[in-house]
């Protein structure tokens, strides 16, 4: 008989509830709909409706591992979820699972000593503070949990978060913890980032988002997804879910679903809270920018103006001030005696501002310290730089006027720590994208390349050493001016 080849499955540790609303159903349901394996390993077989629970019925730790020894005997186990943890017994017995695997955990607090829904007894609480959070990759809780499982209610969110990372935890994401009530807000935060992400409130009352939004979280951590990217993409599964849900008997049930979710569910990116909510308006731009060079003088941007170039960007390395602004002014002297010239700056918001020039350029870091307001008083365009979902969340939630996706392919303009995005996410922003913020594709990008990228679609192409580099710019810009006019016909 010929070996098994394992399967890529996610184990799944929670509850069973008799409803089919939460628990161990809706992870089934969740991880399924990602193109996993769902594999449910039960801690308890719960008694509740819609007007409570009644019982747990924990499992022994006994029959508990002895399920979990057929749960892994016949599949390749990619990502671990955790849910109800009914009892002392139980937690340990997760614990001694969690120093079998080394795949990314993800653990939504769900956790009652009795009937009822009671909190955690305080042993078991203080052995999964103690011994479990530190084995996890991320945990989720609501903000009534979160105010359980910190040593400190009356901290802040923020302060309590940090105290679990202190003590060993990698992440944590706080479930609706911040923002104006028209507004569902979590918290994330890690070793090195941190940041809230926010919704428009839907008035449906969905039950068992919390196990959905922590088993699609493994999912794409499986995926090998960045964490950030996982939370944004899991908050977009979610609020399509919730937004599509349908009413059975007195639930509204969660919709499941496997095609690709639309730009209105991907939640909004903020650093600090105030700016939760917070909507700019710049100016649009053309939708189609077109053949769009970044170049590093005047000099540049004076060469390229004289042969049709209608859209470009001065990005200037240099460090002195006075330098900086004498180049900038020449430059947009230059493109002020064209018409229809869409010419931006590369970070020097402010030396935009006081020479006129169209727009500006701001990448992720430099998004953190420019004022937006001003950019936003004095009429110029925005740019802003995208490398990853949750980028992108960060820039929809500005209102840029248009955004820009690389390195789509391997560059050597400078170094980057992403991996080139390639024609499938391009595609997959392009769709995204559509009839609301005009997309440039950059990074690696000469010639031959774009010809093969104006057939995405895509409106417009960034490039640098392709134009800048090239034996005879003149006639790689006309070859490159001809093809994108072809593909706008």
């Amino acid at each position: 008989m010929a070996e098994q080849i394992p399967q890529t499955a996610i184990l799944l540790i929670g509850g069973l509830d008799p409803q089919g609303c939460a628990g161990l159903t809706a992870d089934i349901q969740t991880v399924s709909h990602h193109g996993f394996h769902p594999v449910p390993l039960m801690t308890c077989v719960t008694e509740q409706t819609q007007t409570g629970m009644r019982a747990l019925n924990p499992l022994s730790a006994e029959k508990f591992l002895k399920q979990y020894e057929s749960c892994i005997a016949d599949f390749e186990i990619a990502a671990i979820k955790i849910g109800l943890i009914p009892n002392l017994e139980i937690a340990e017995a997760i614990e001694r699972i969690l120093t079998i695997h080394d795949v990314p955990v993800v653990m939504d607090p769900v956790m009652a000593a009795t009937s009822g829904g009671e909190q955690a007894a305080p042993e078991v609480m203080d052995f999964v503070r103690n011994s479990v959070l530190p084995k996890i990759t991320l945990l989720t809780p609501n903000l009534p949990e979160m105010q359980y499982i910190s040593a400190n209610s009356a901290w802040s969110v923020e302060k309590q978060v940090r105290q679990l990372i202190e003590d060993g935890l990698s992440a944590c994401l706080v479930k609706g913890g911040h923002g104006d009530q028209s507004f569902v807000s979590d918290y994330f935060a890690n070793a090195f980032s941190q940041f809230y992400c926010y919704q428009p409130r839907l008035n449906k009352n969905v039950r068992g988002t919390g196990c959905v939004l922590a088993s699609s979280l493994a999912c794409y951590l499986a995926q090998g997804e960045d964490i950030r990217d996982a939370v944004i993409l899991s908050r977009s599964y979610i609020n399509r879910g919730i937004r599509e849900s349908q009413s059975l008997g007195p639930y509204q049930l969660f919709s499941h679903q496997r095609q690709p979710f639309e730009l209105r569910d991907i939640p909004r990116l903020s650093y600090t809270p105030d700016l939760i909510g917070k909507s700019f308006s710049f100016p649009d731009c053309p939708h189609r920018l077109g053949i769009y060079p970044v170049v590093d003088s005047a000099d540049w941007v004076n060469r390229l103006l004289t042969i049709g170039i209608k859209t470009l960007q001065l990005r200037l390395k240099q460090s002195d001030n006075a330098f900086l602004n004498a180049e900038i002014a020449s430059a947009v002297d230059i493109s002020n005696q064209y018409s229809d010239i869409q010419f931006f700056v590369n970070d020097h918001w402010r030396m935009a501002i006081d020479n006129g020039a169209y727009g500006v350029h701001l990448g992720q870091e430099d998004l953190h310290d420019a004022d937006l307001l001003e950019i936003e008083q004095a009429g110029l365009r925005l740019g802003i730089s995208t490398h990853s979902y949750w980028e992108l969340a960060r820039a929809l939630a500005v209102n840029p006027s248009y955004i820009a996706l690389g390195p789509i392919f391997e560059t050597d303009s400078k170094q980057m720590p992403w991996q080139p995005q390639g024609f499938d996410r391009l595609a997959e922003w392009i769709r995204l994208l559509h009839g609301h913020t005009p997309l440039v594709a950059i990074g690696g990008i000469d010639l031959p390349r774009a010809t093969a990228l104006h057939k995405t679609g895509v409106g417009s192409v960034a490039m640098i050493s392709a134009i800048t580099k090239a034996a005879d710019y003149q006639q790689v810009t006309h070859d490159l001016l001809t093809l994108w006019r072809d593909s706008a016909n």
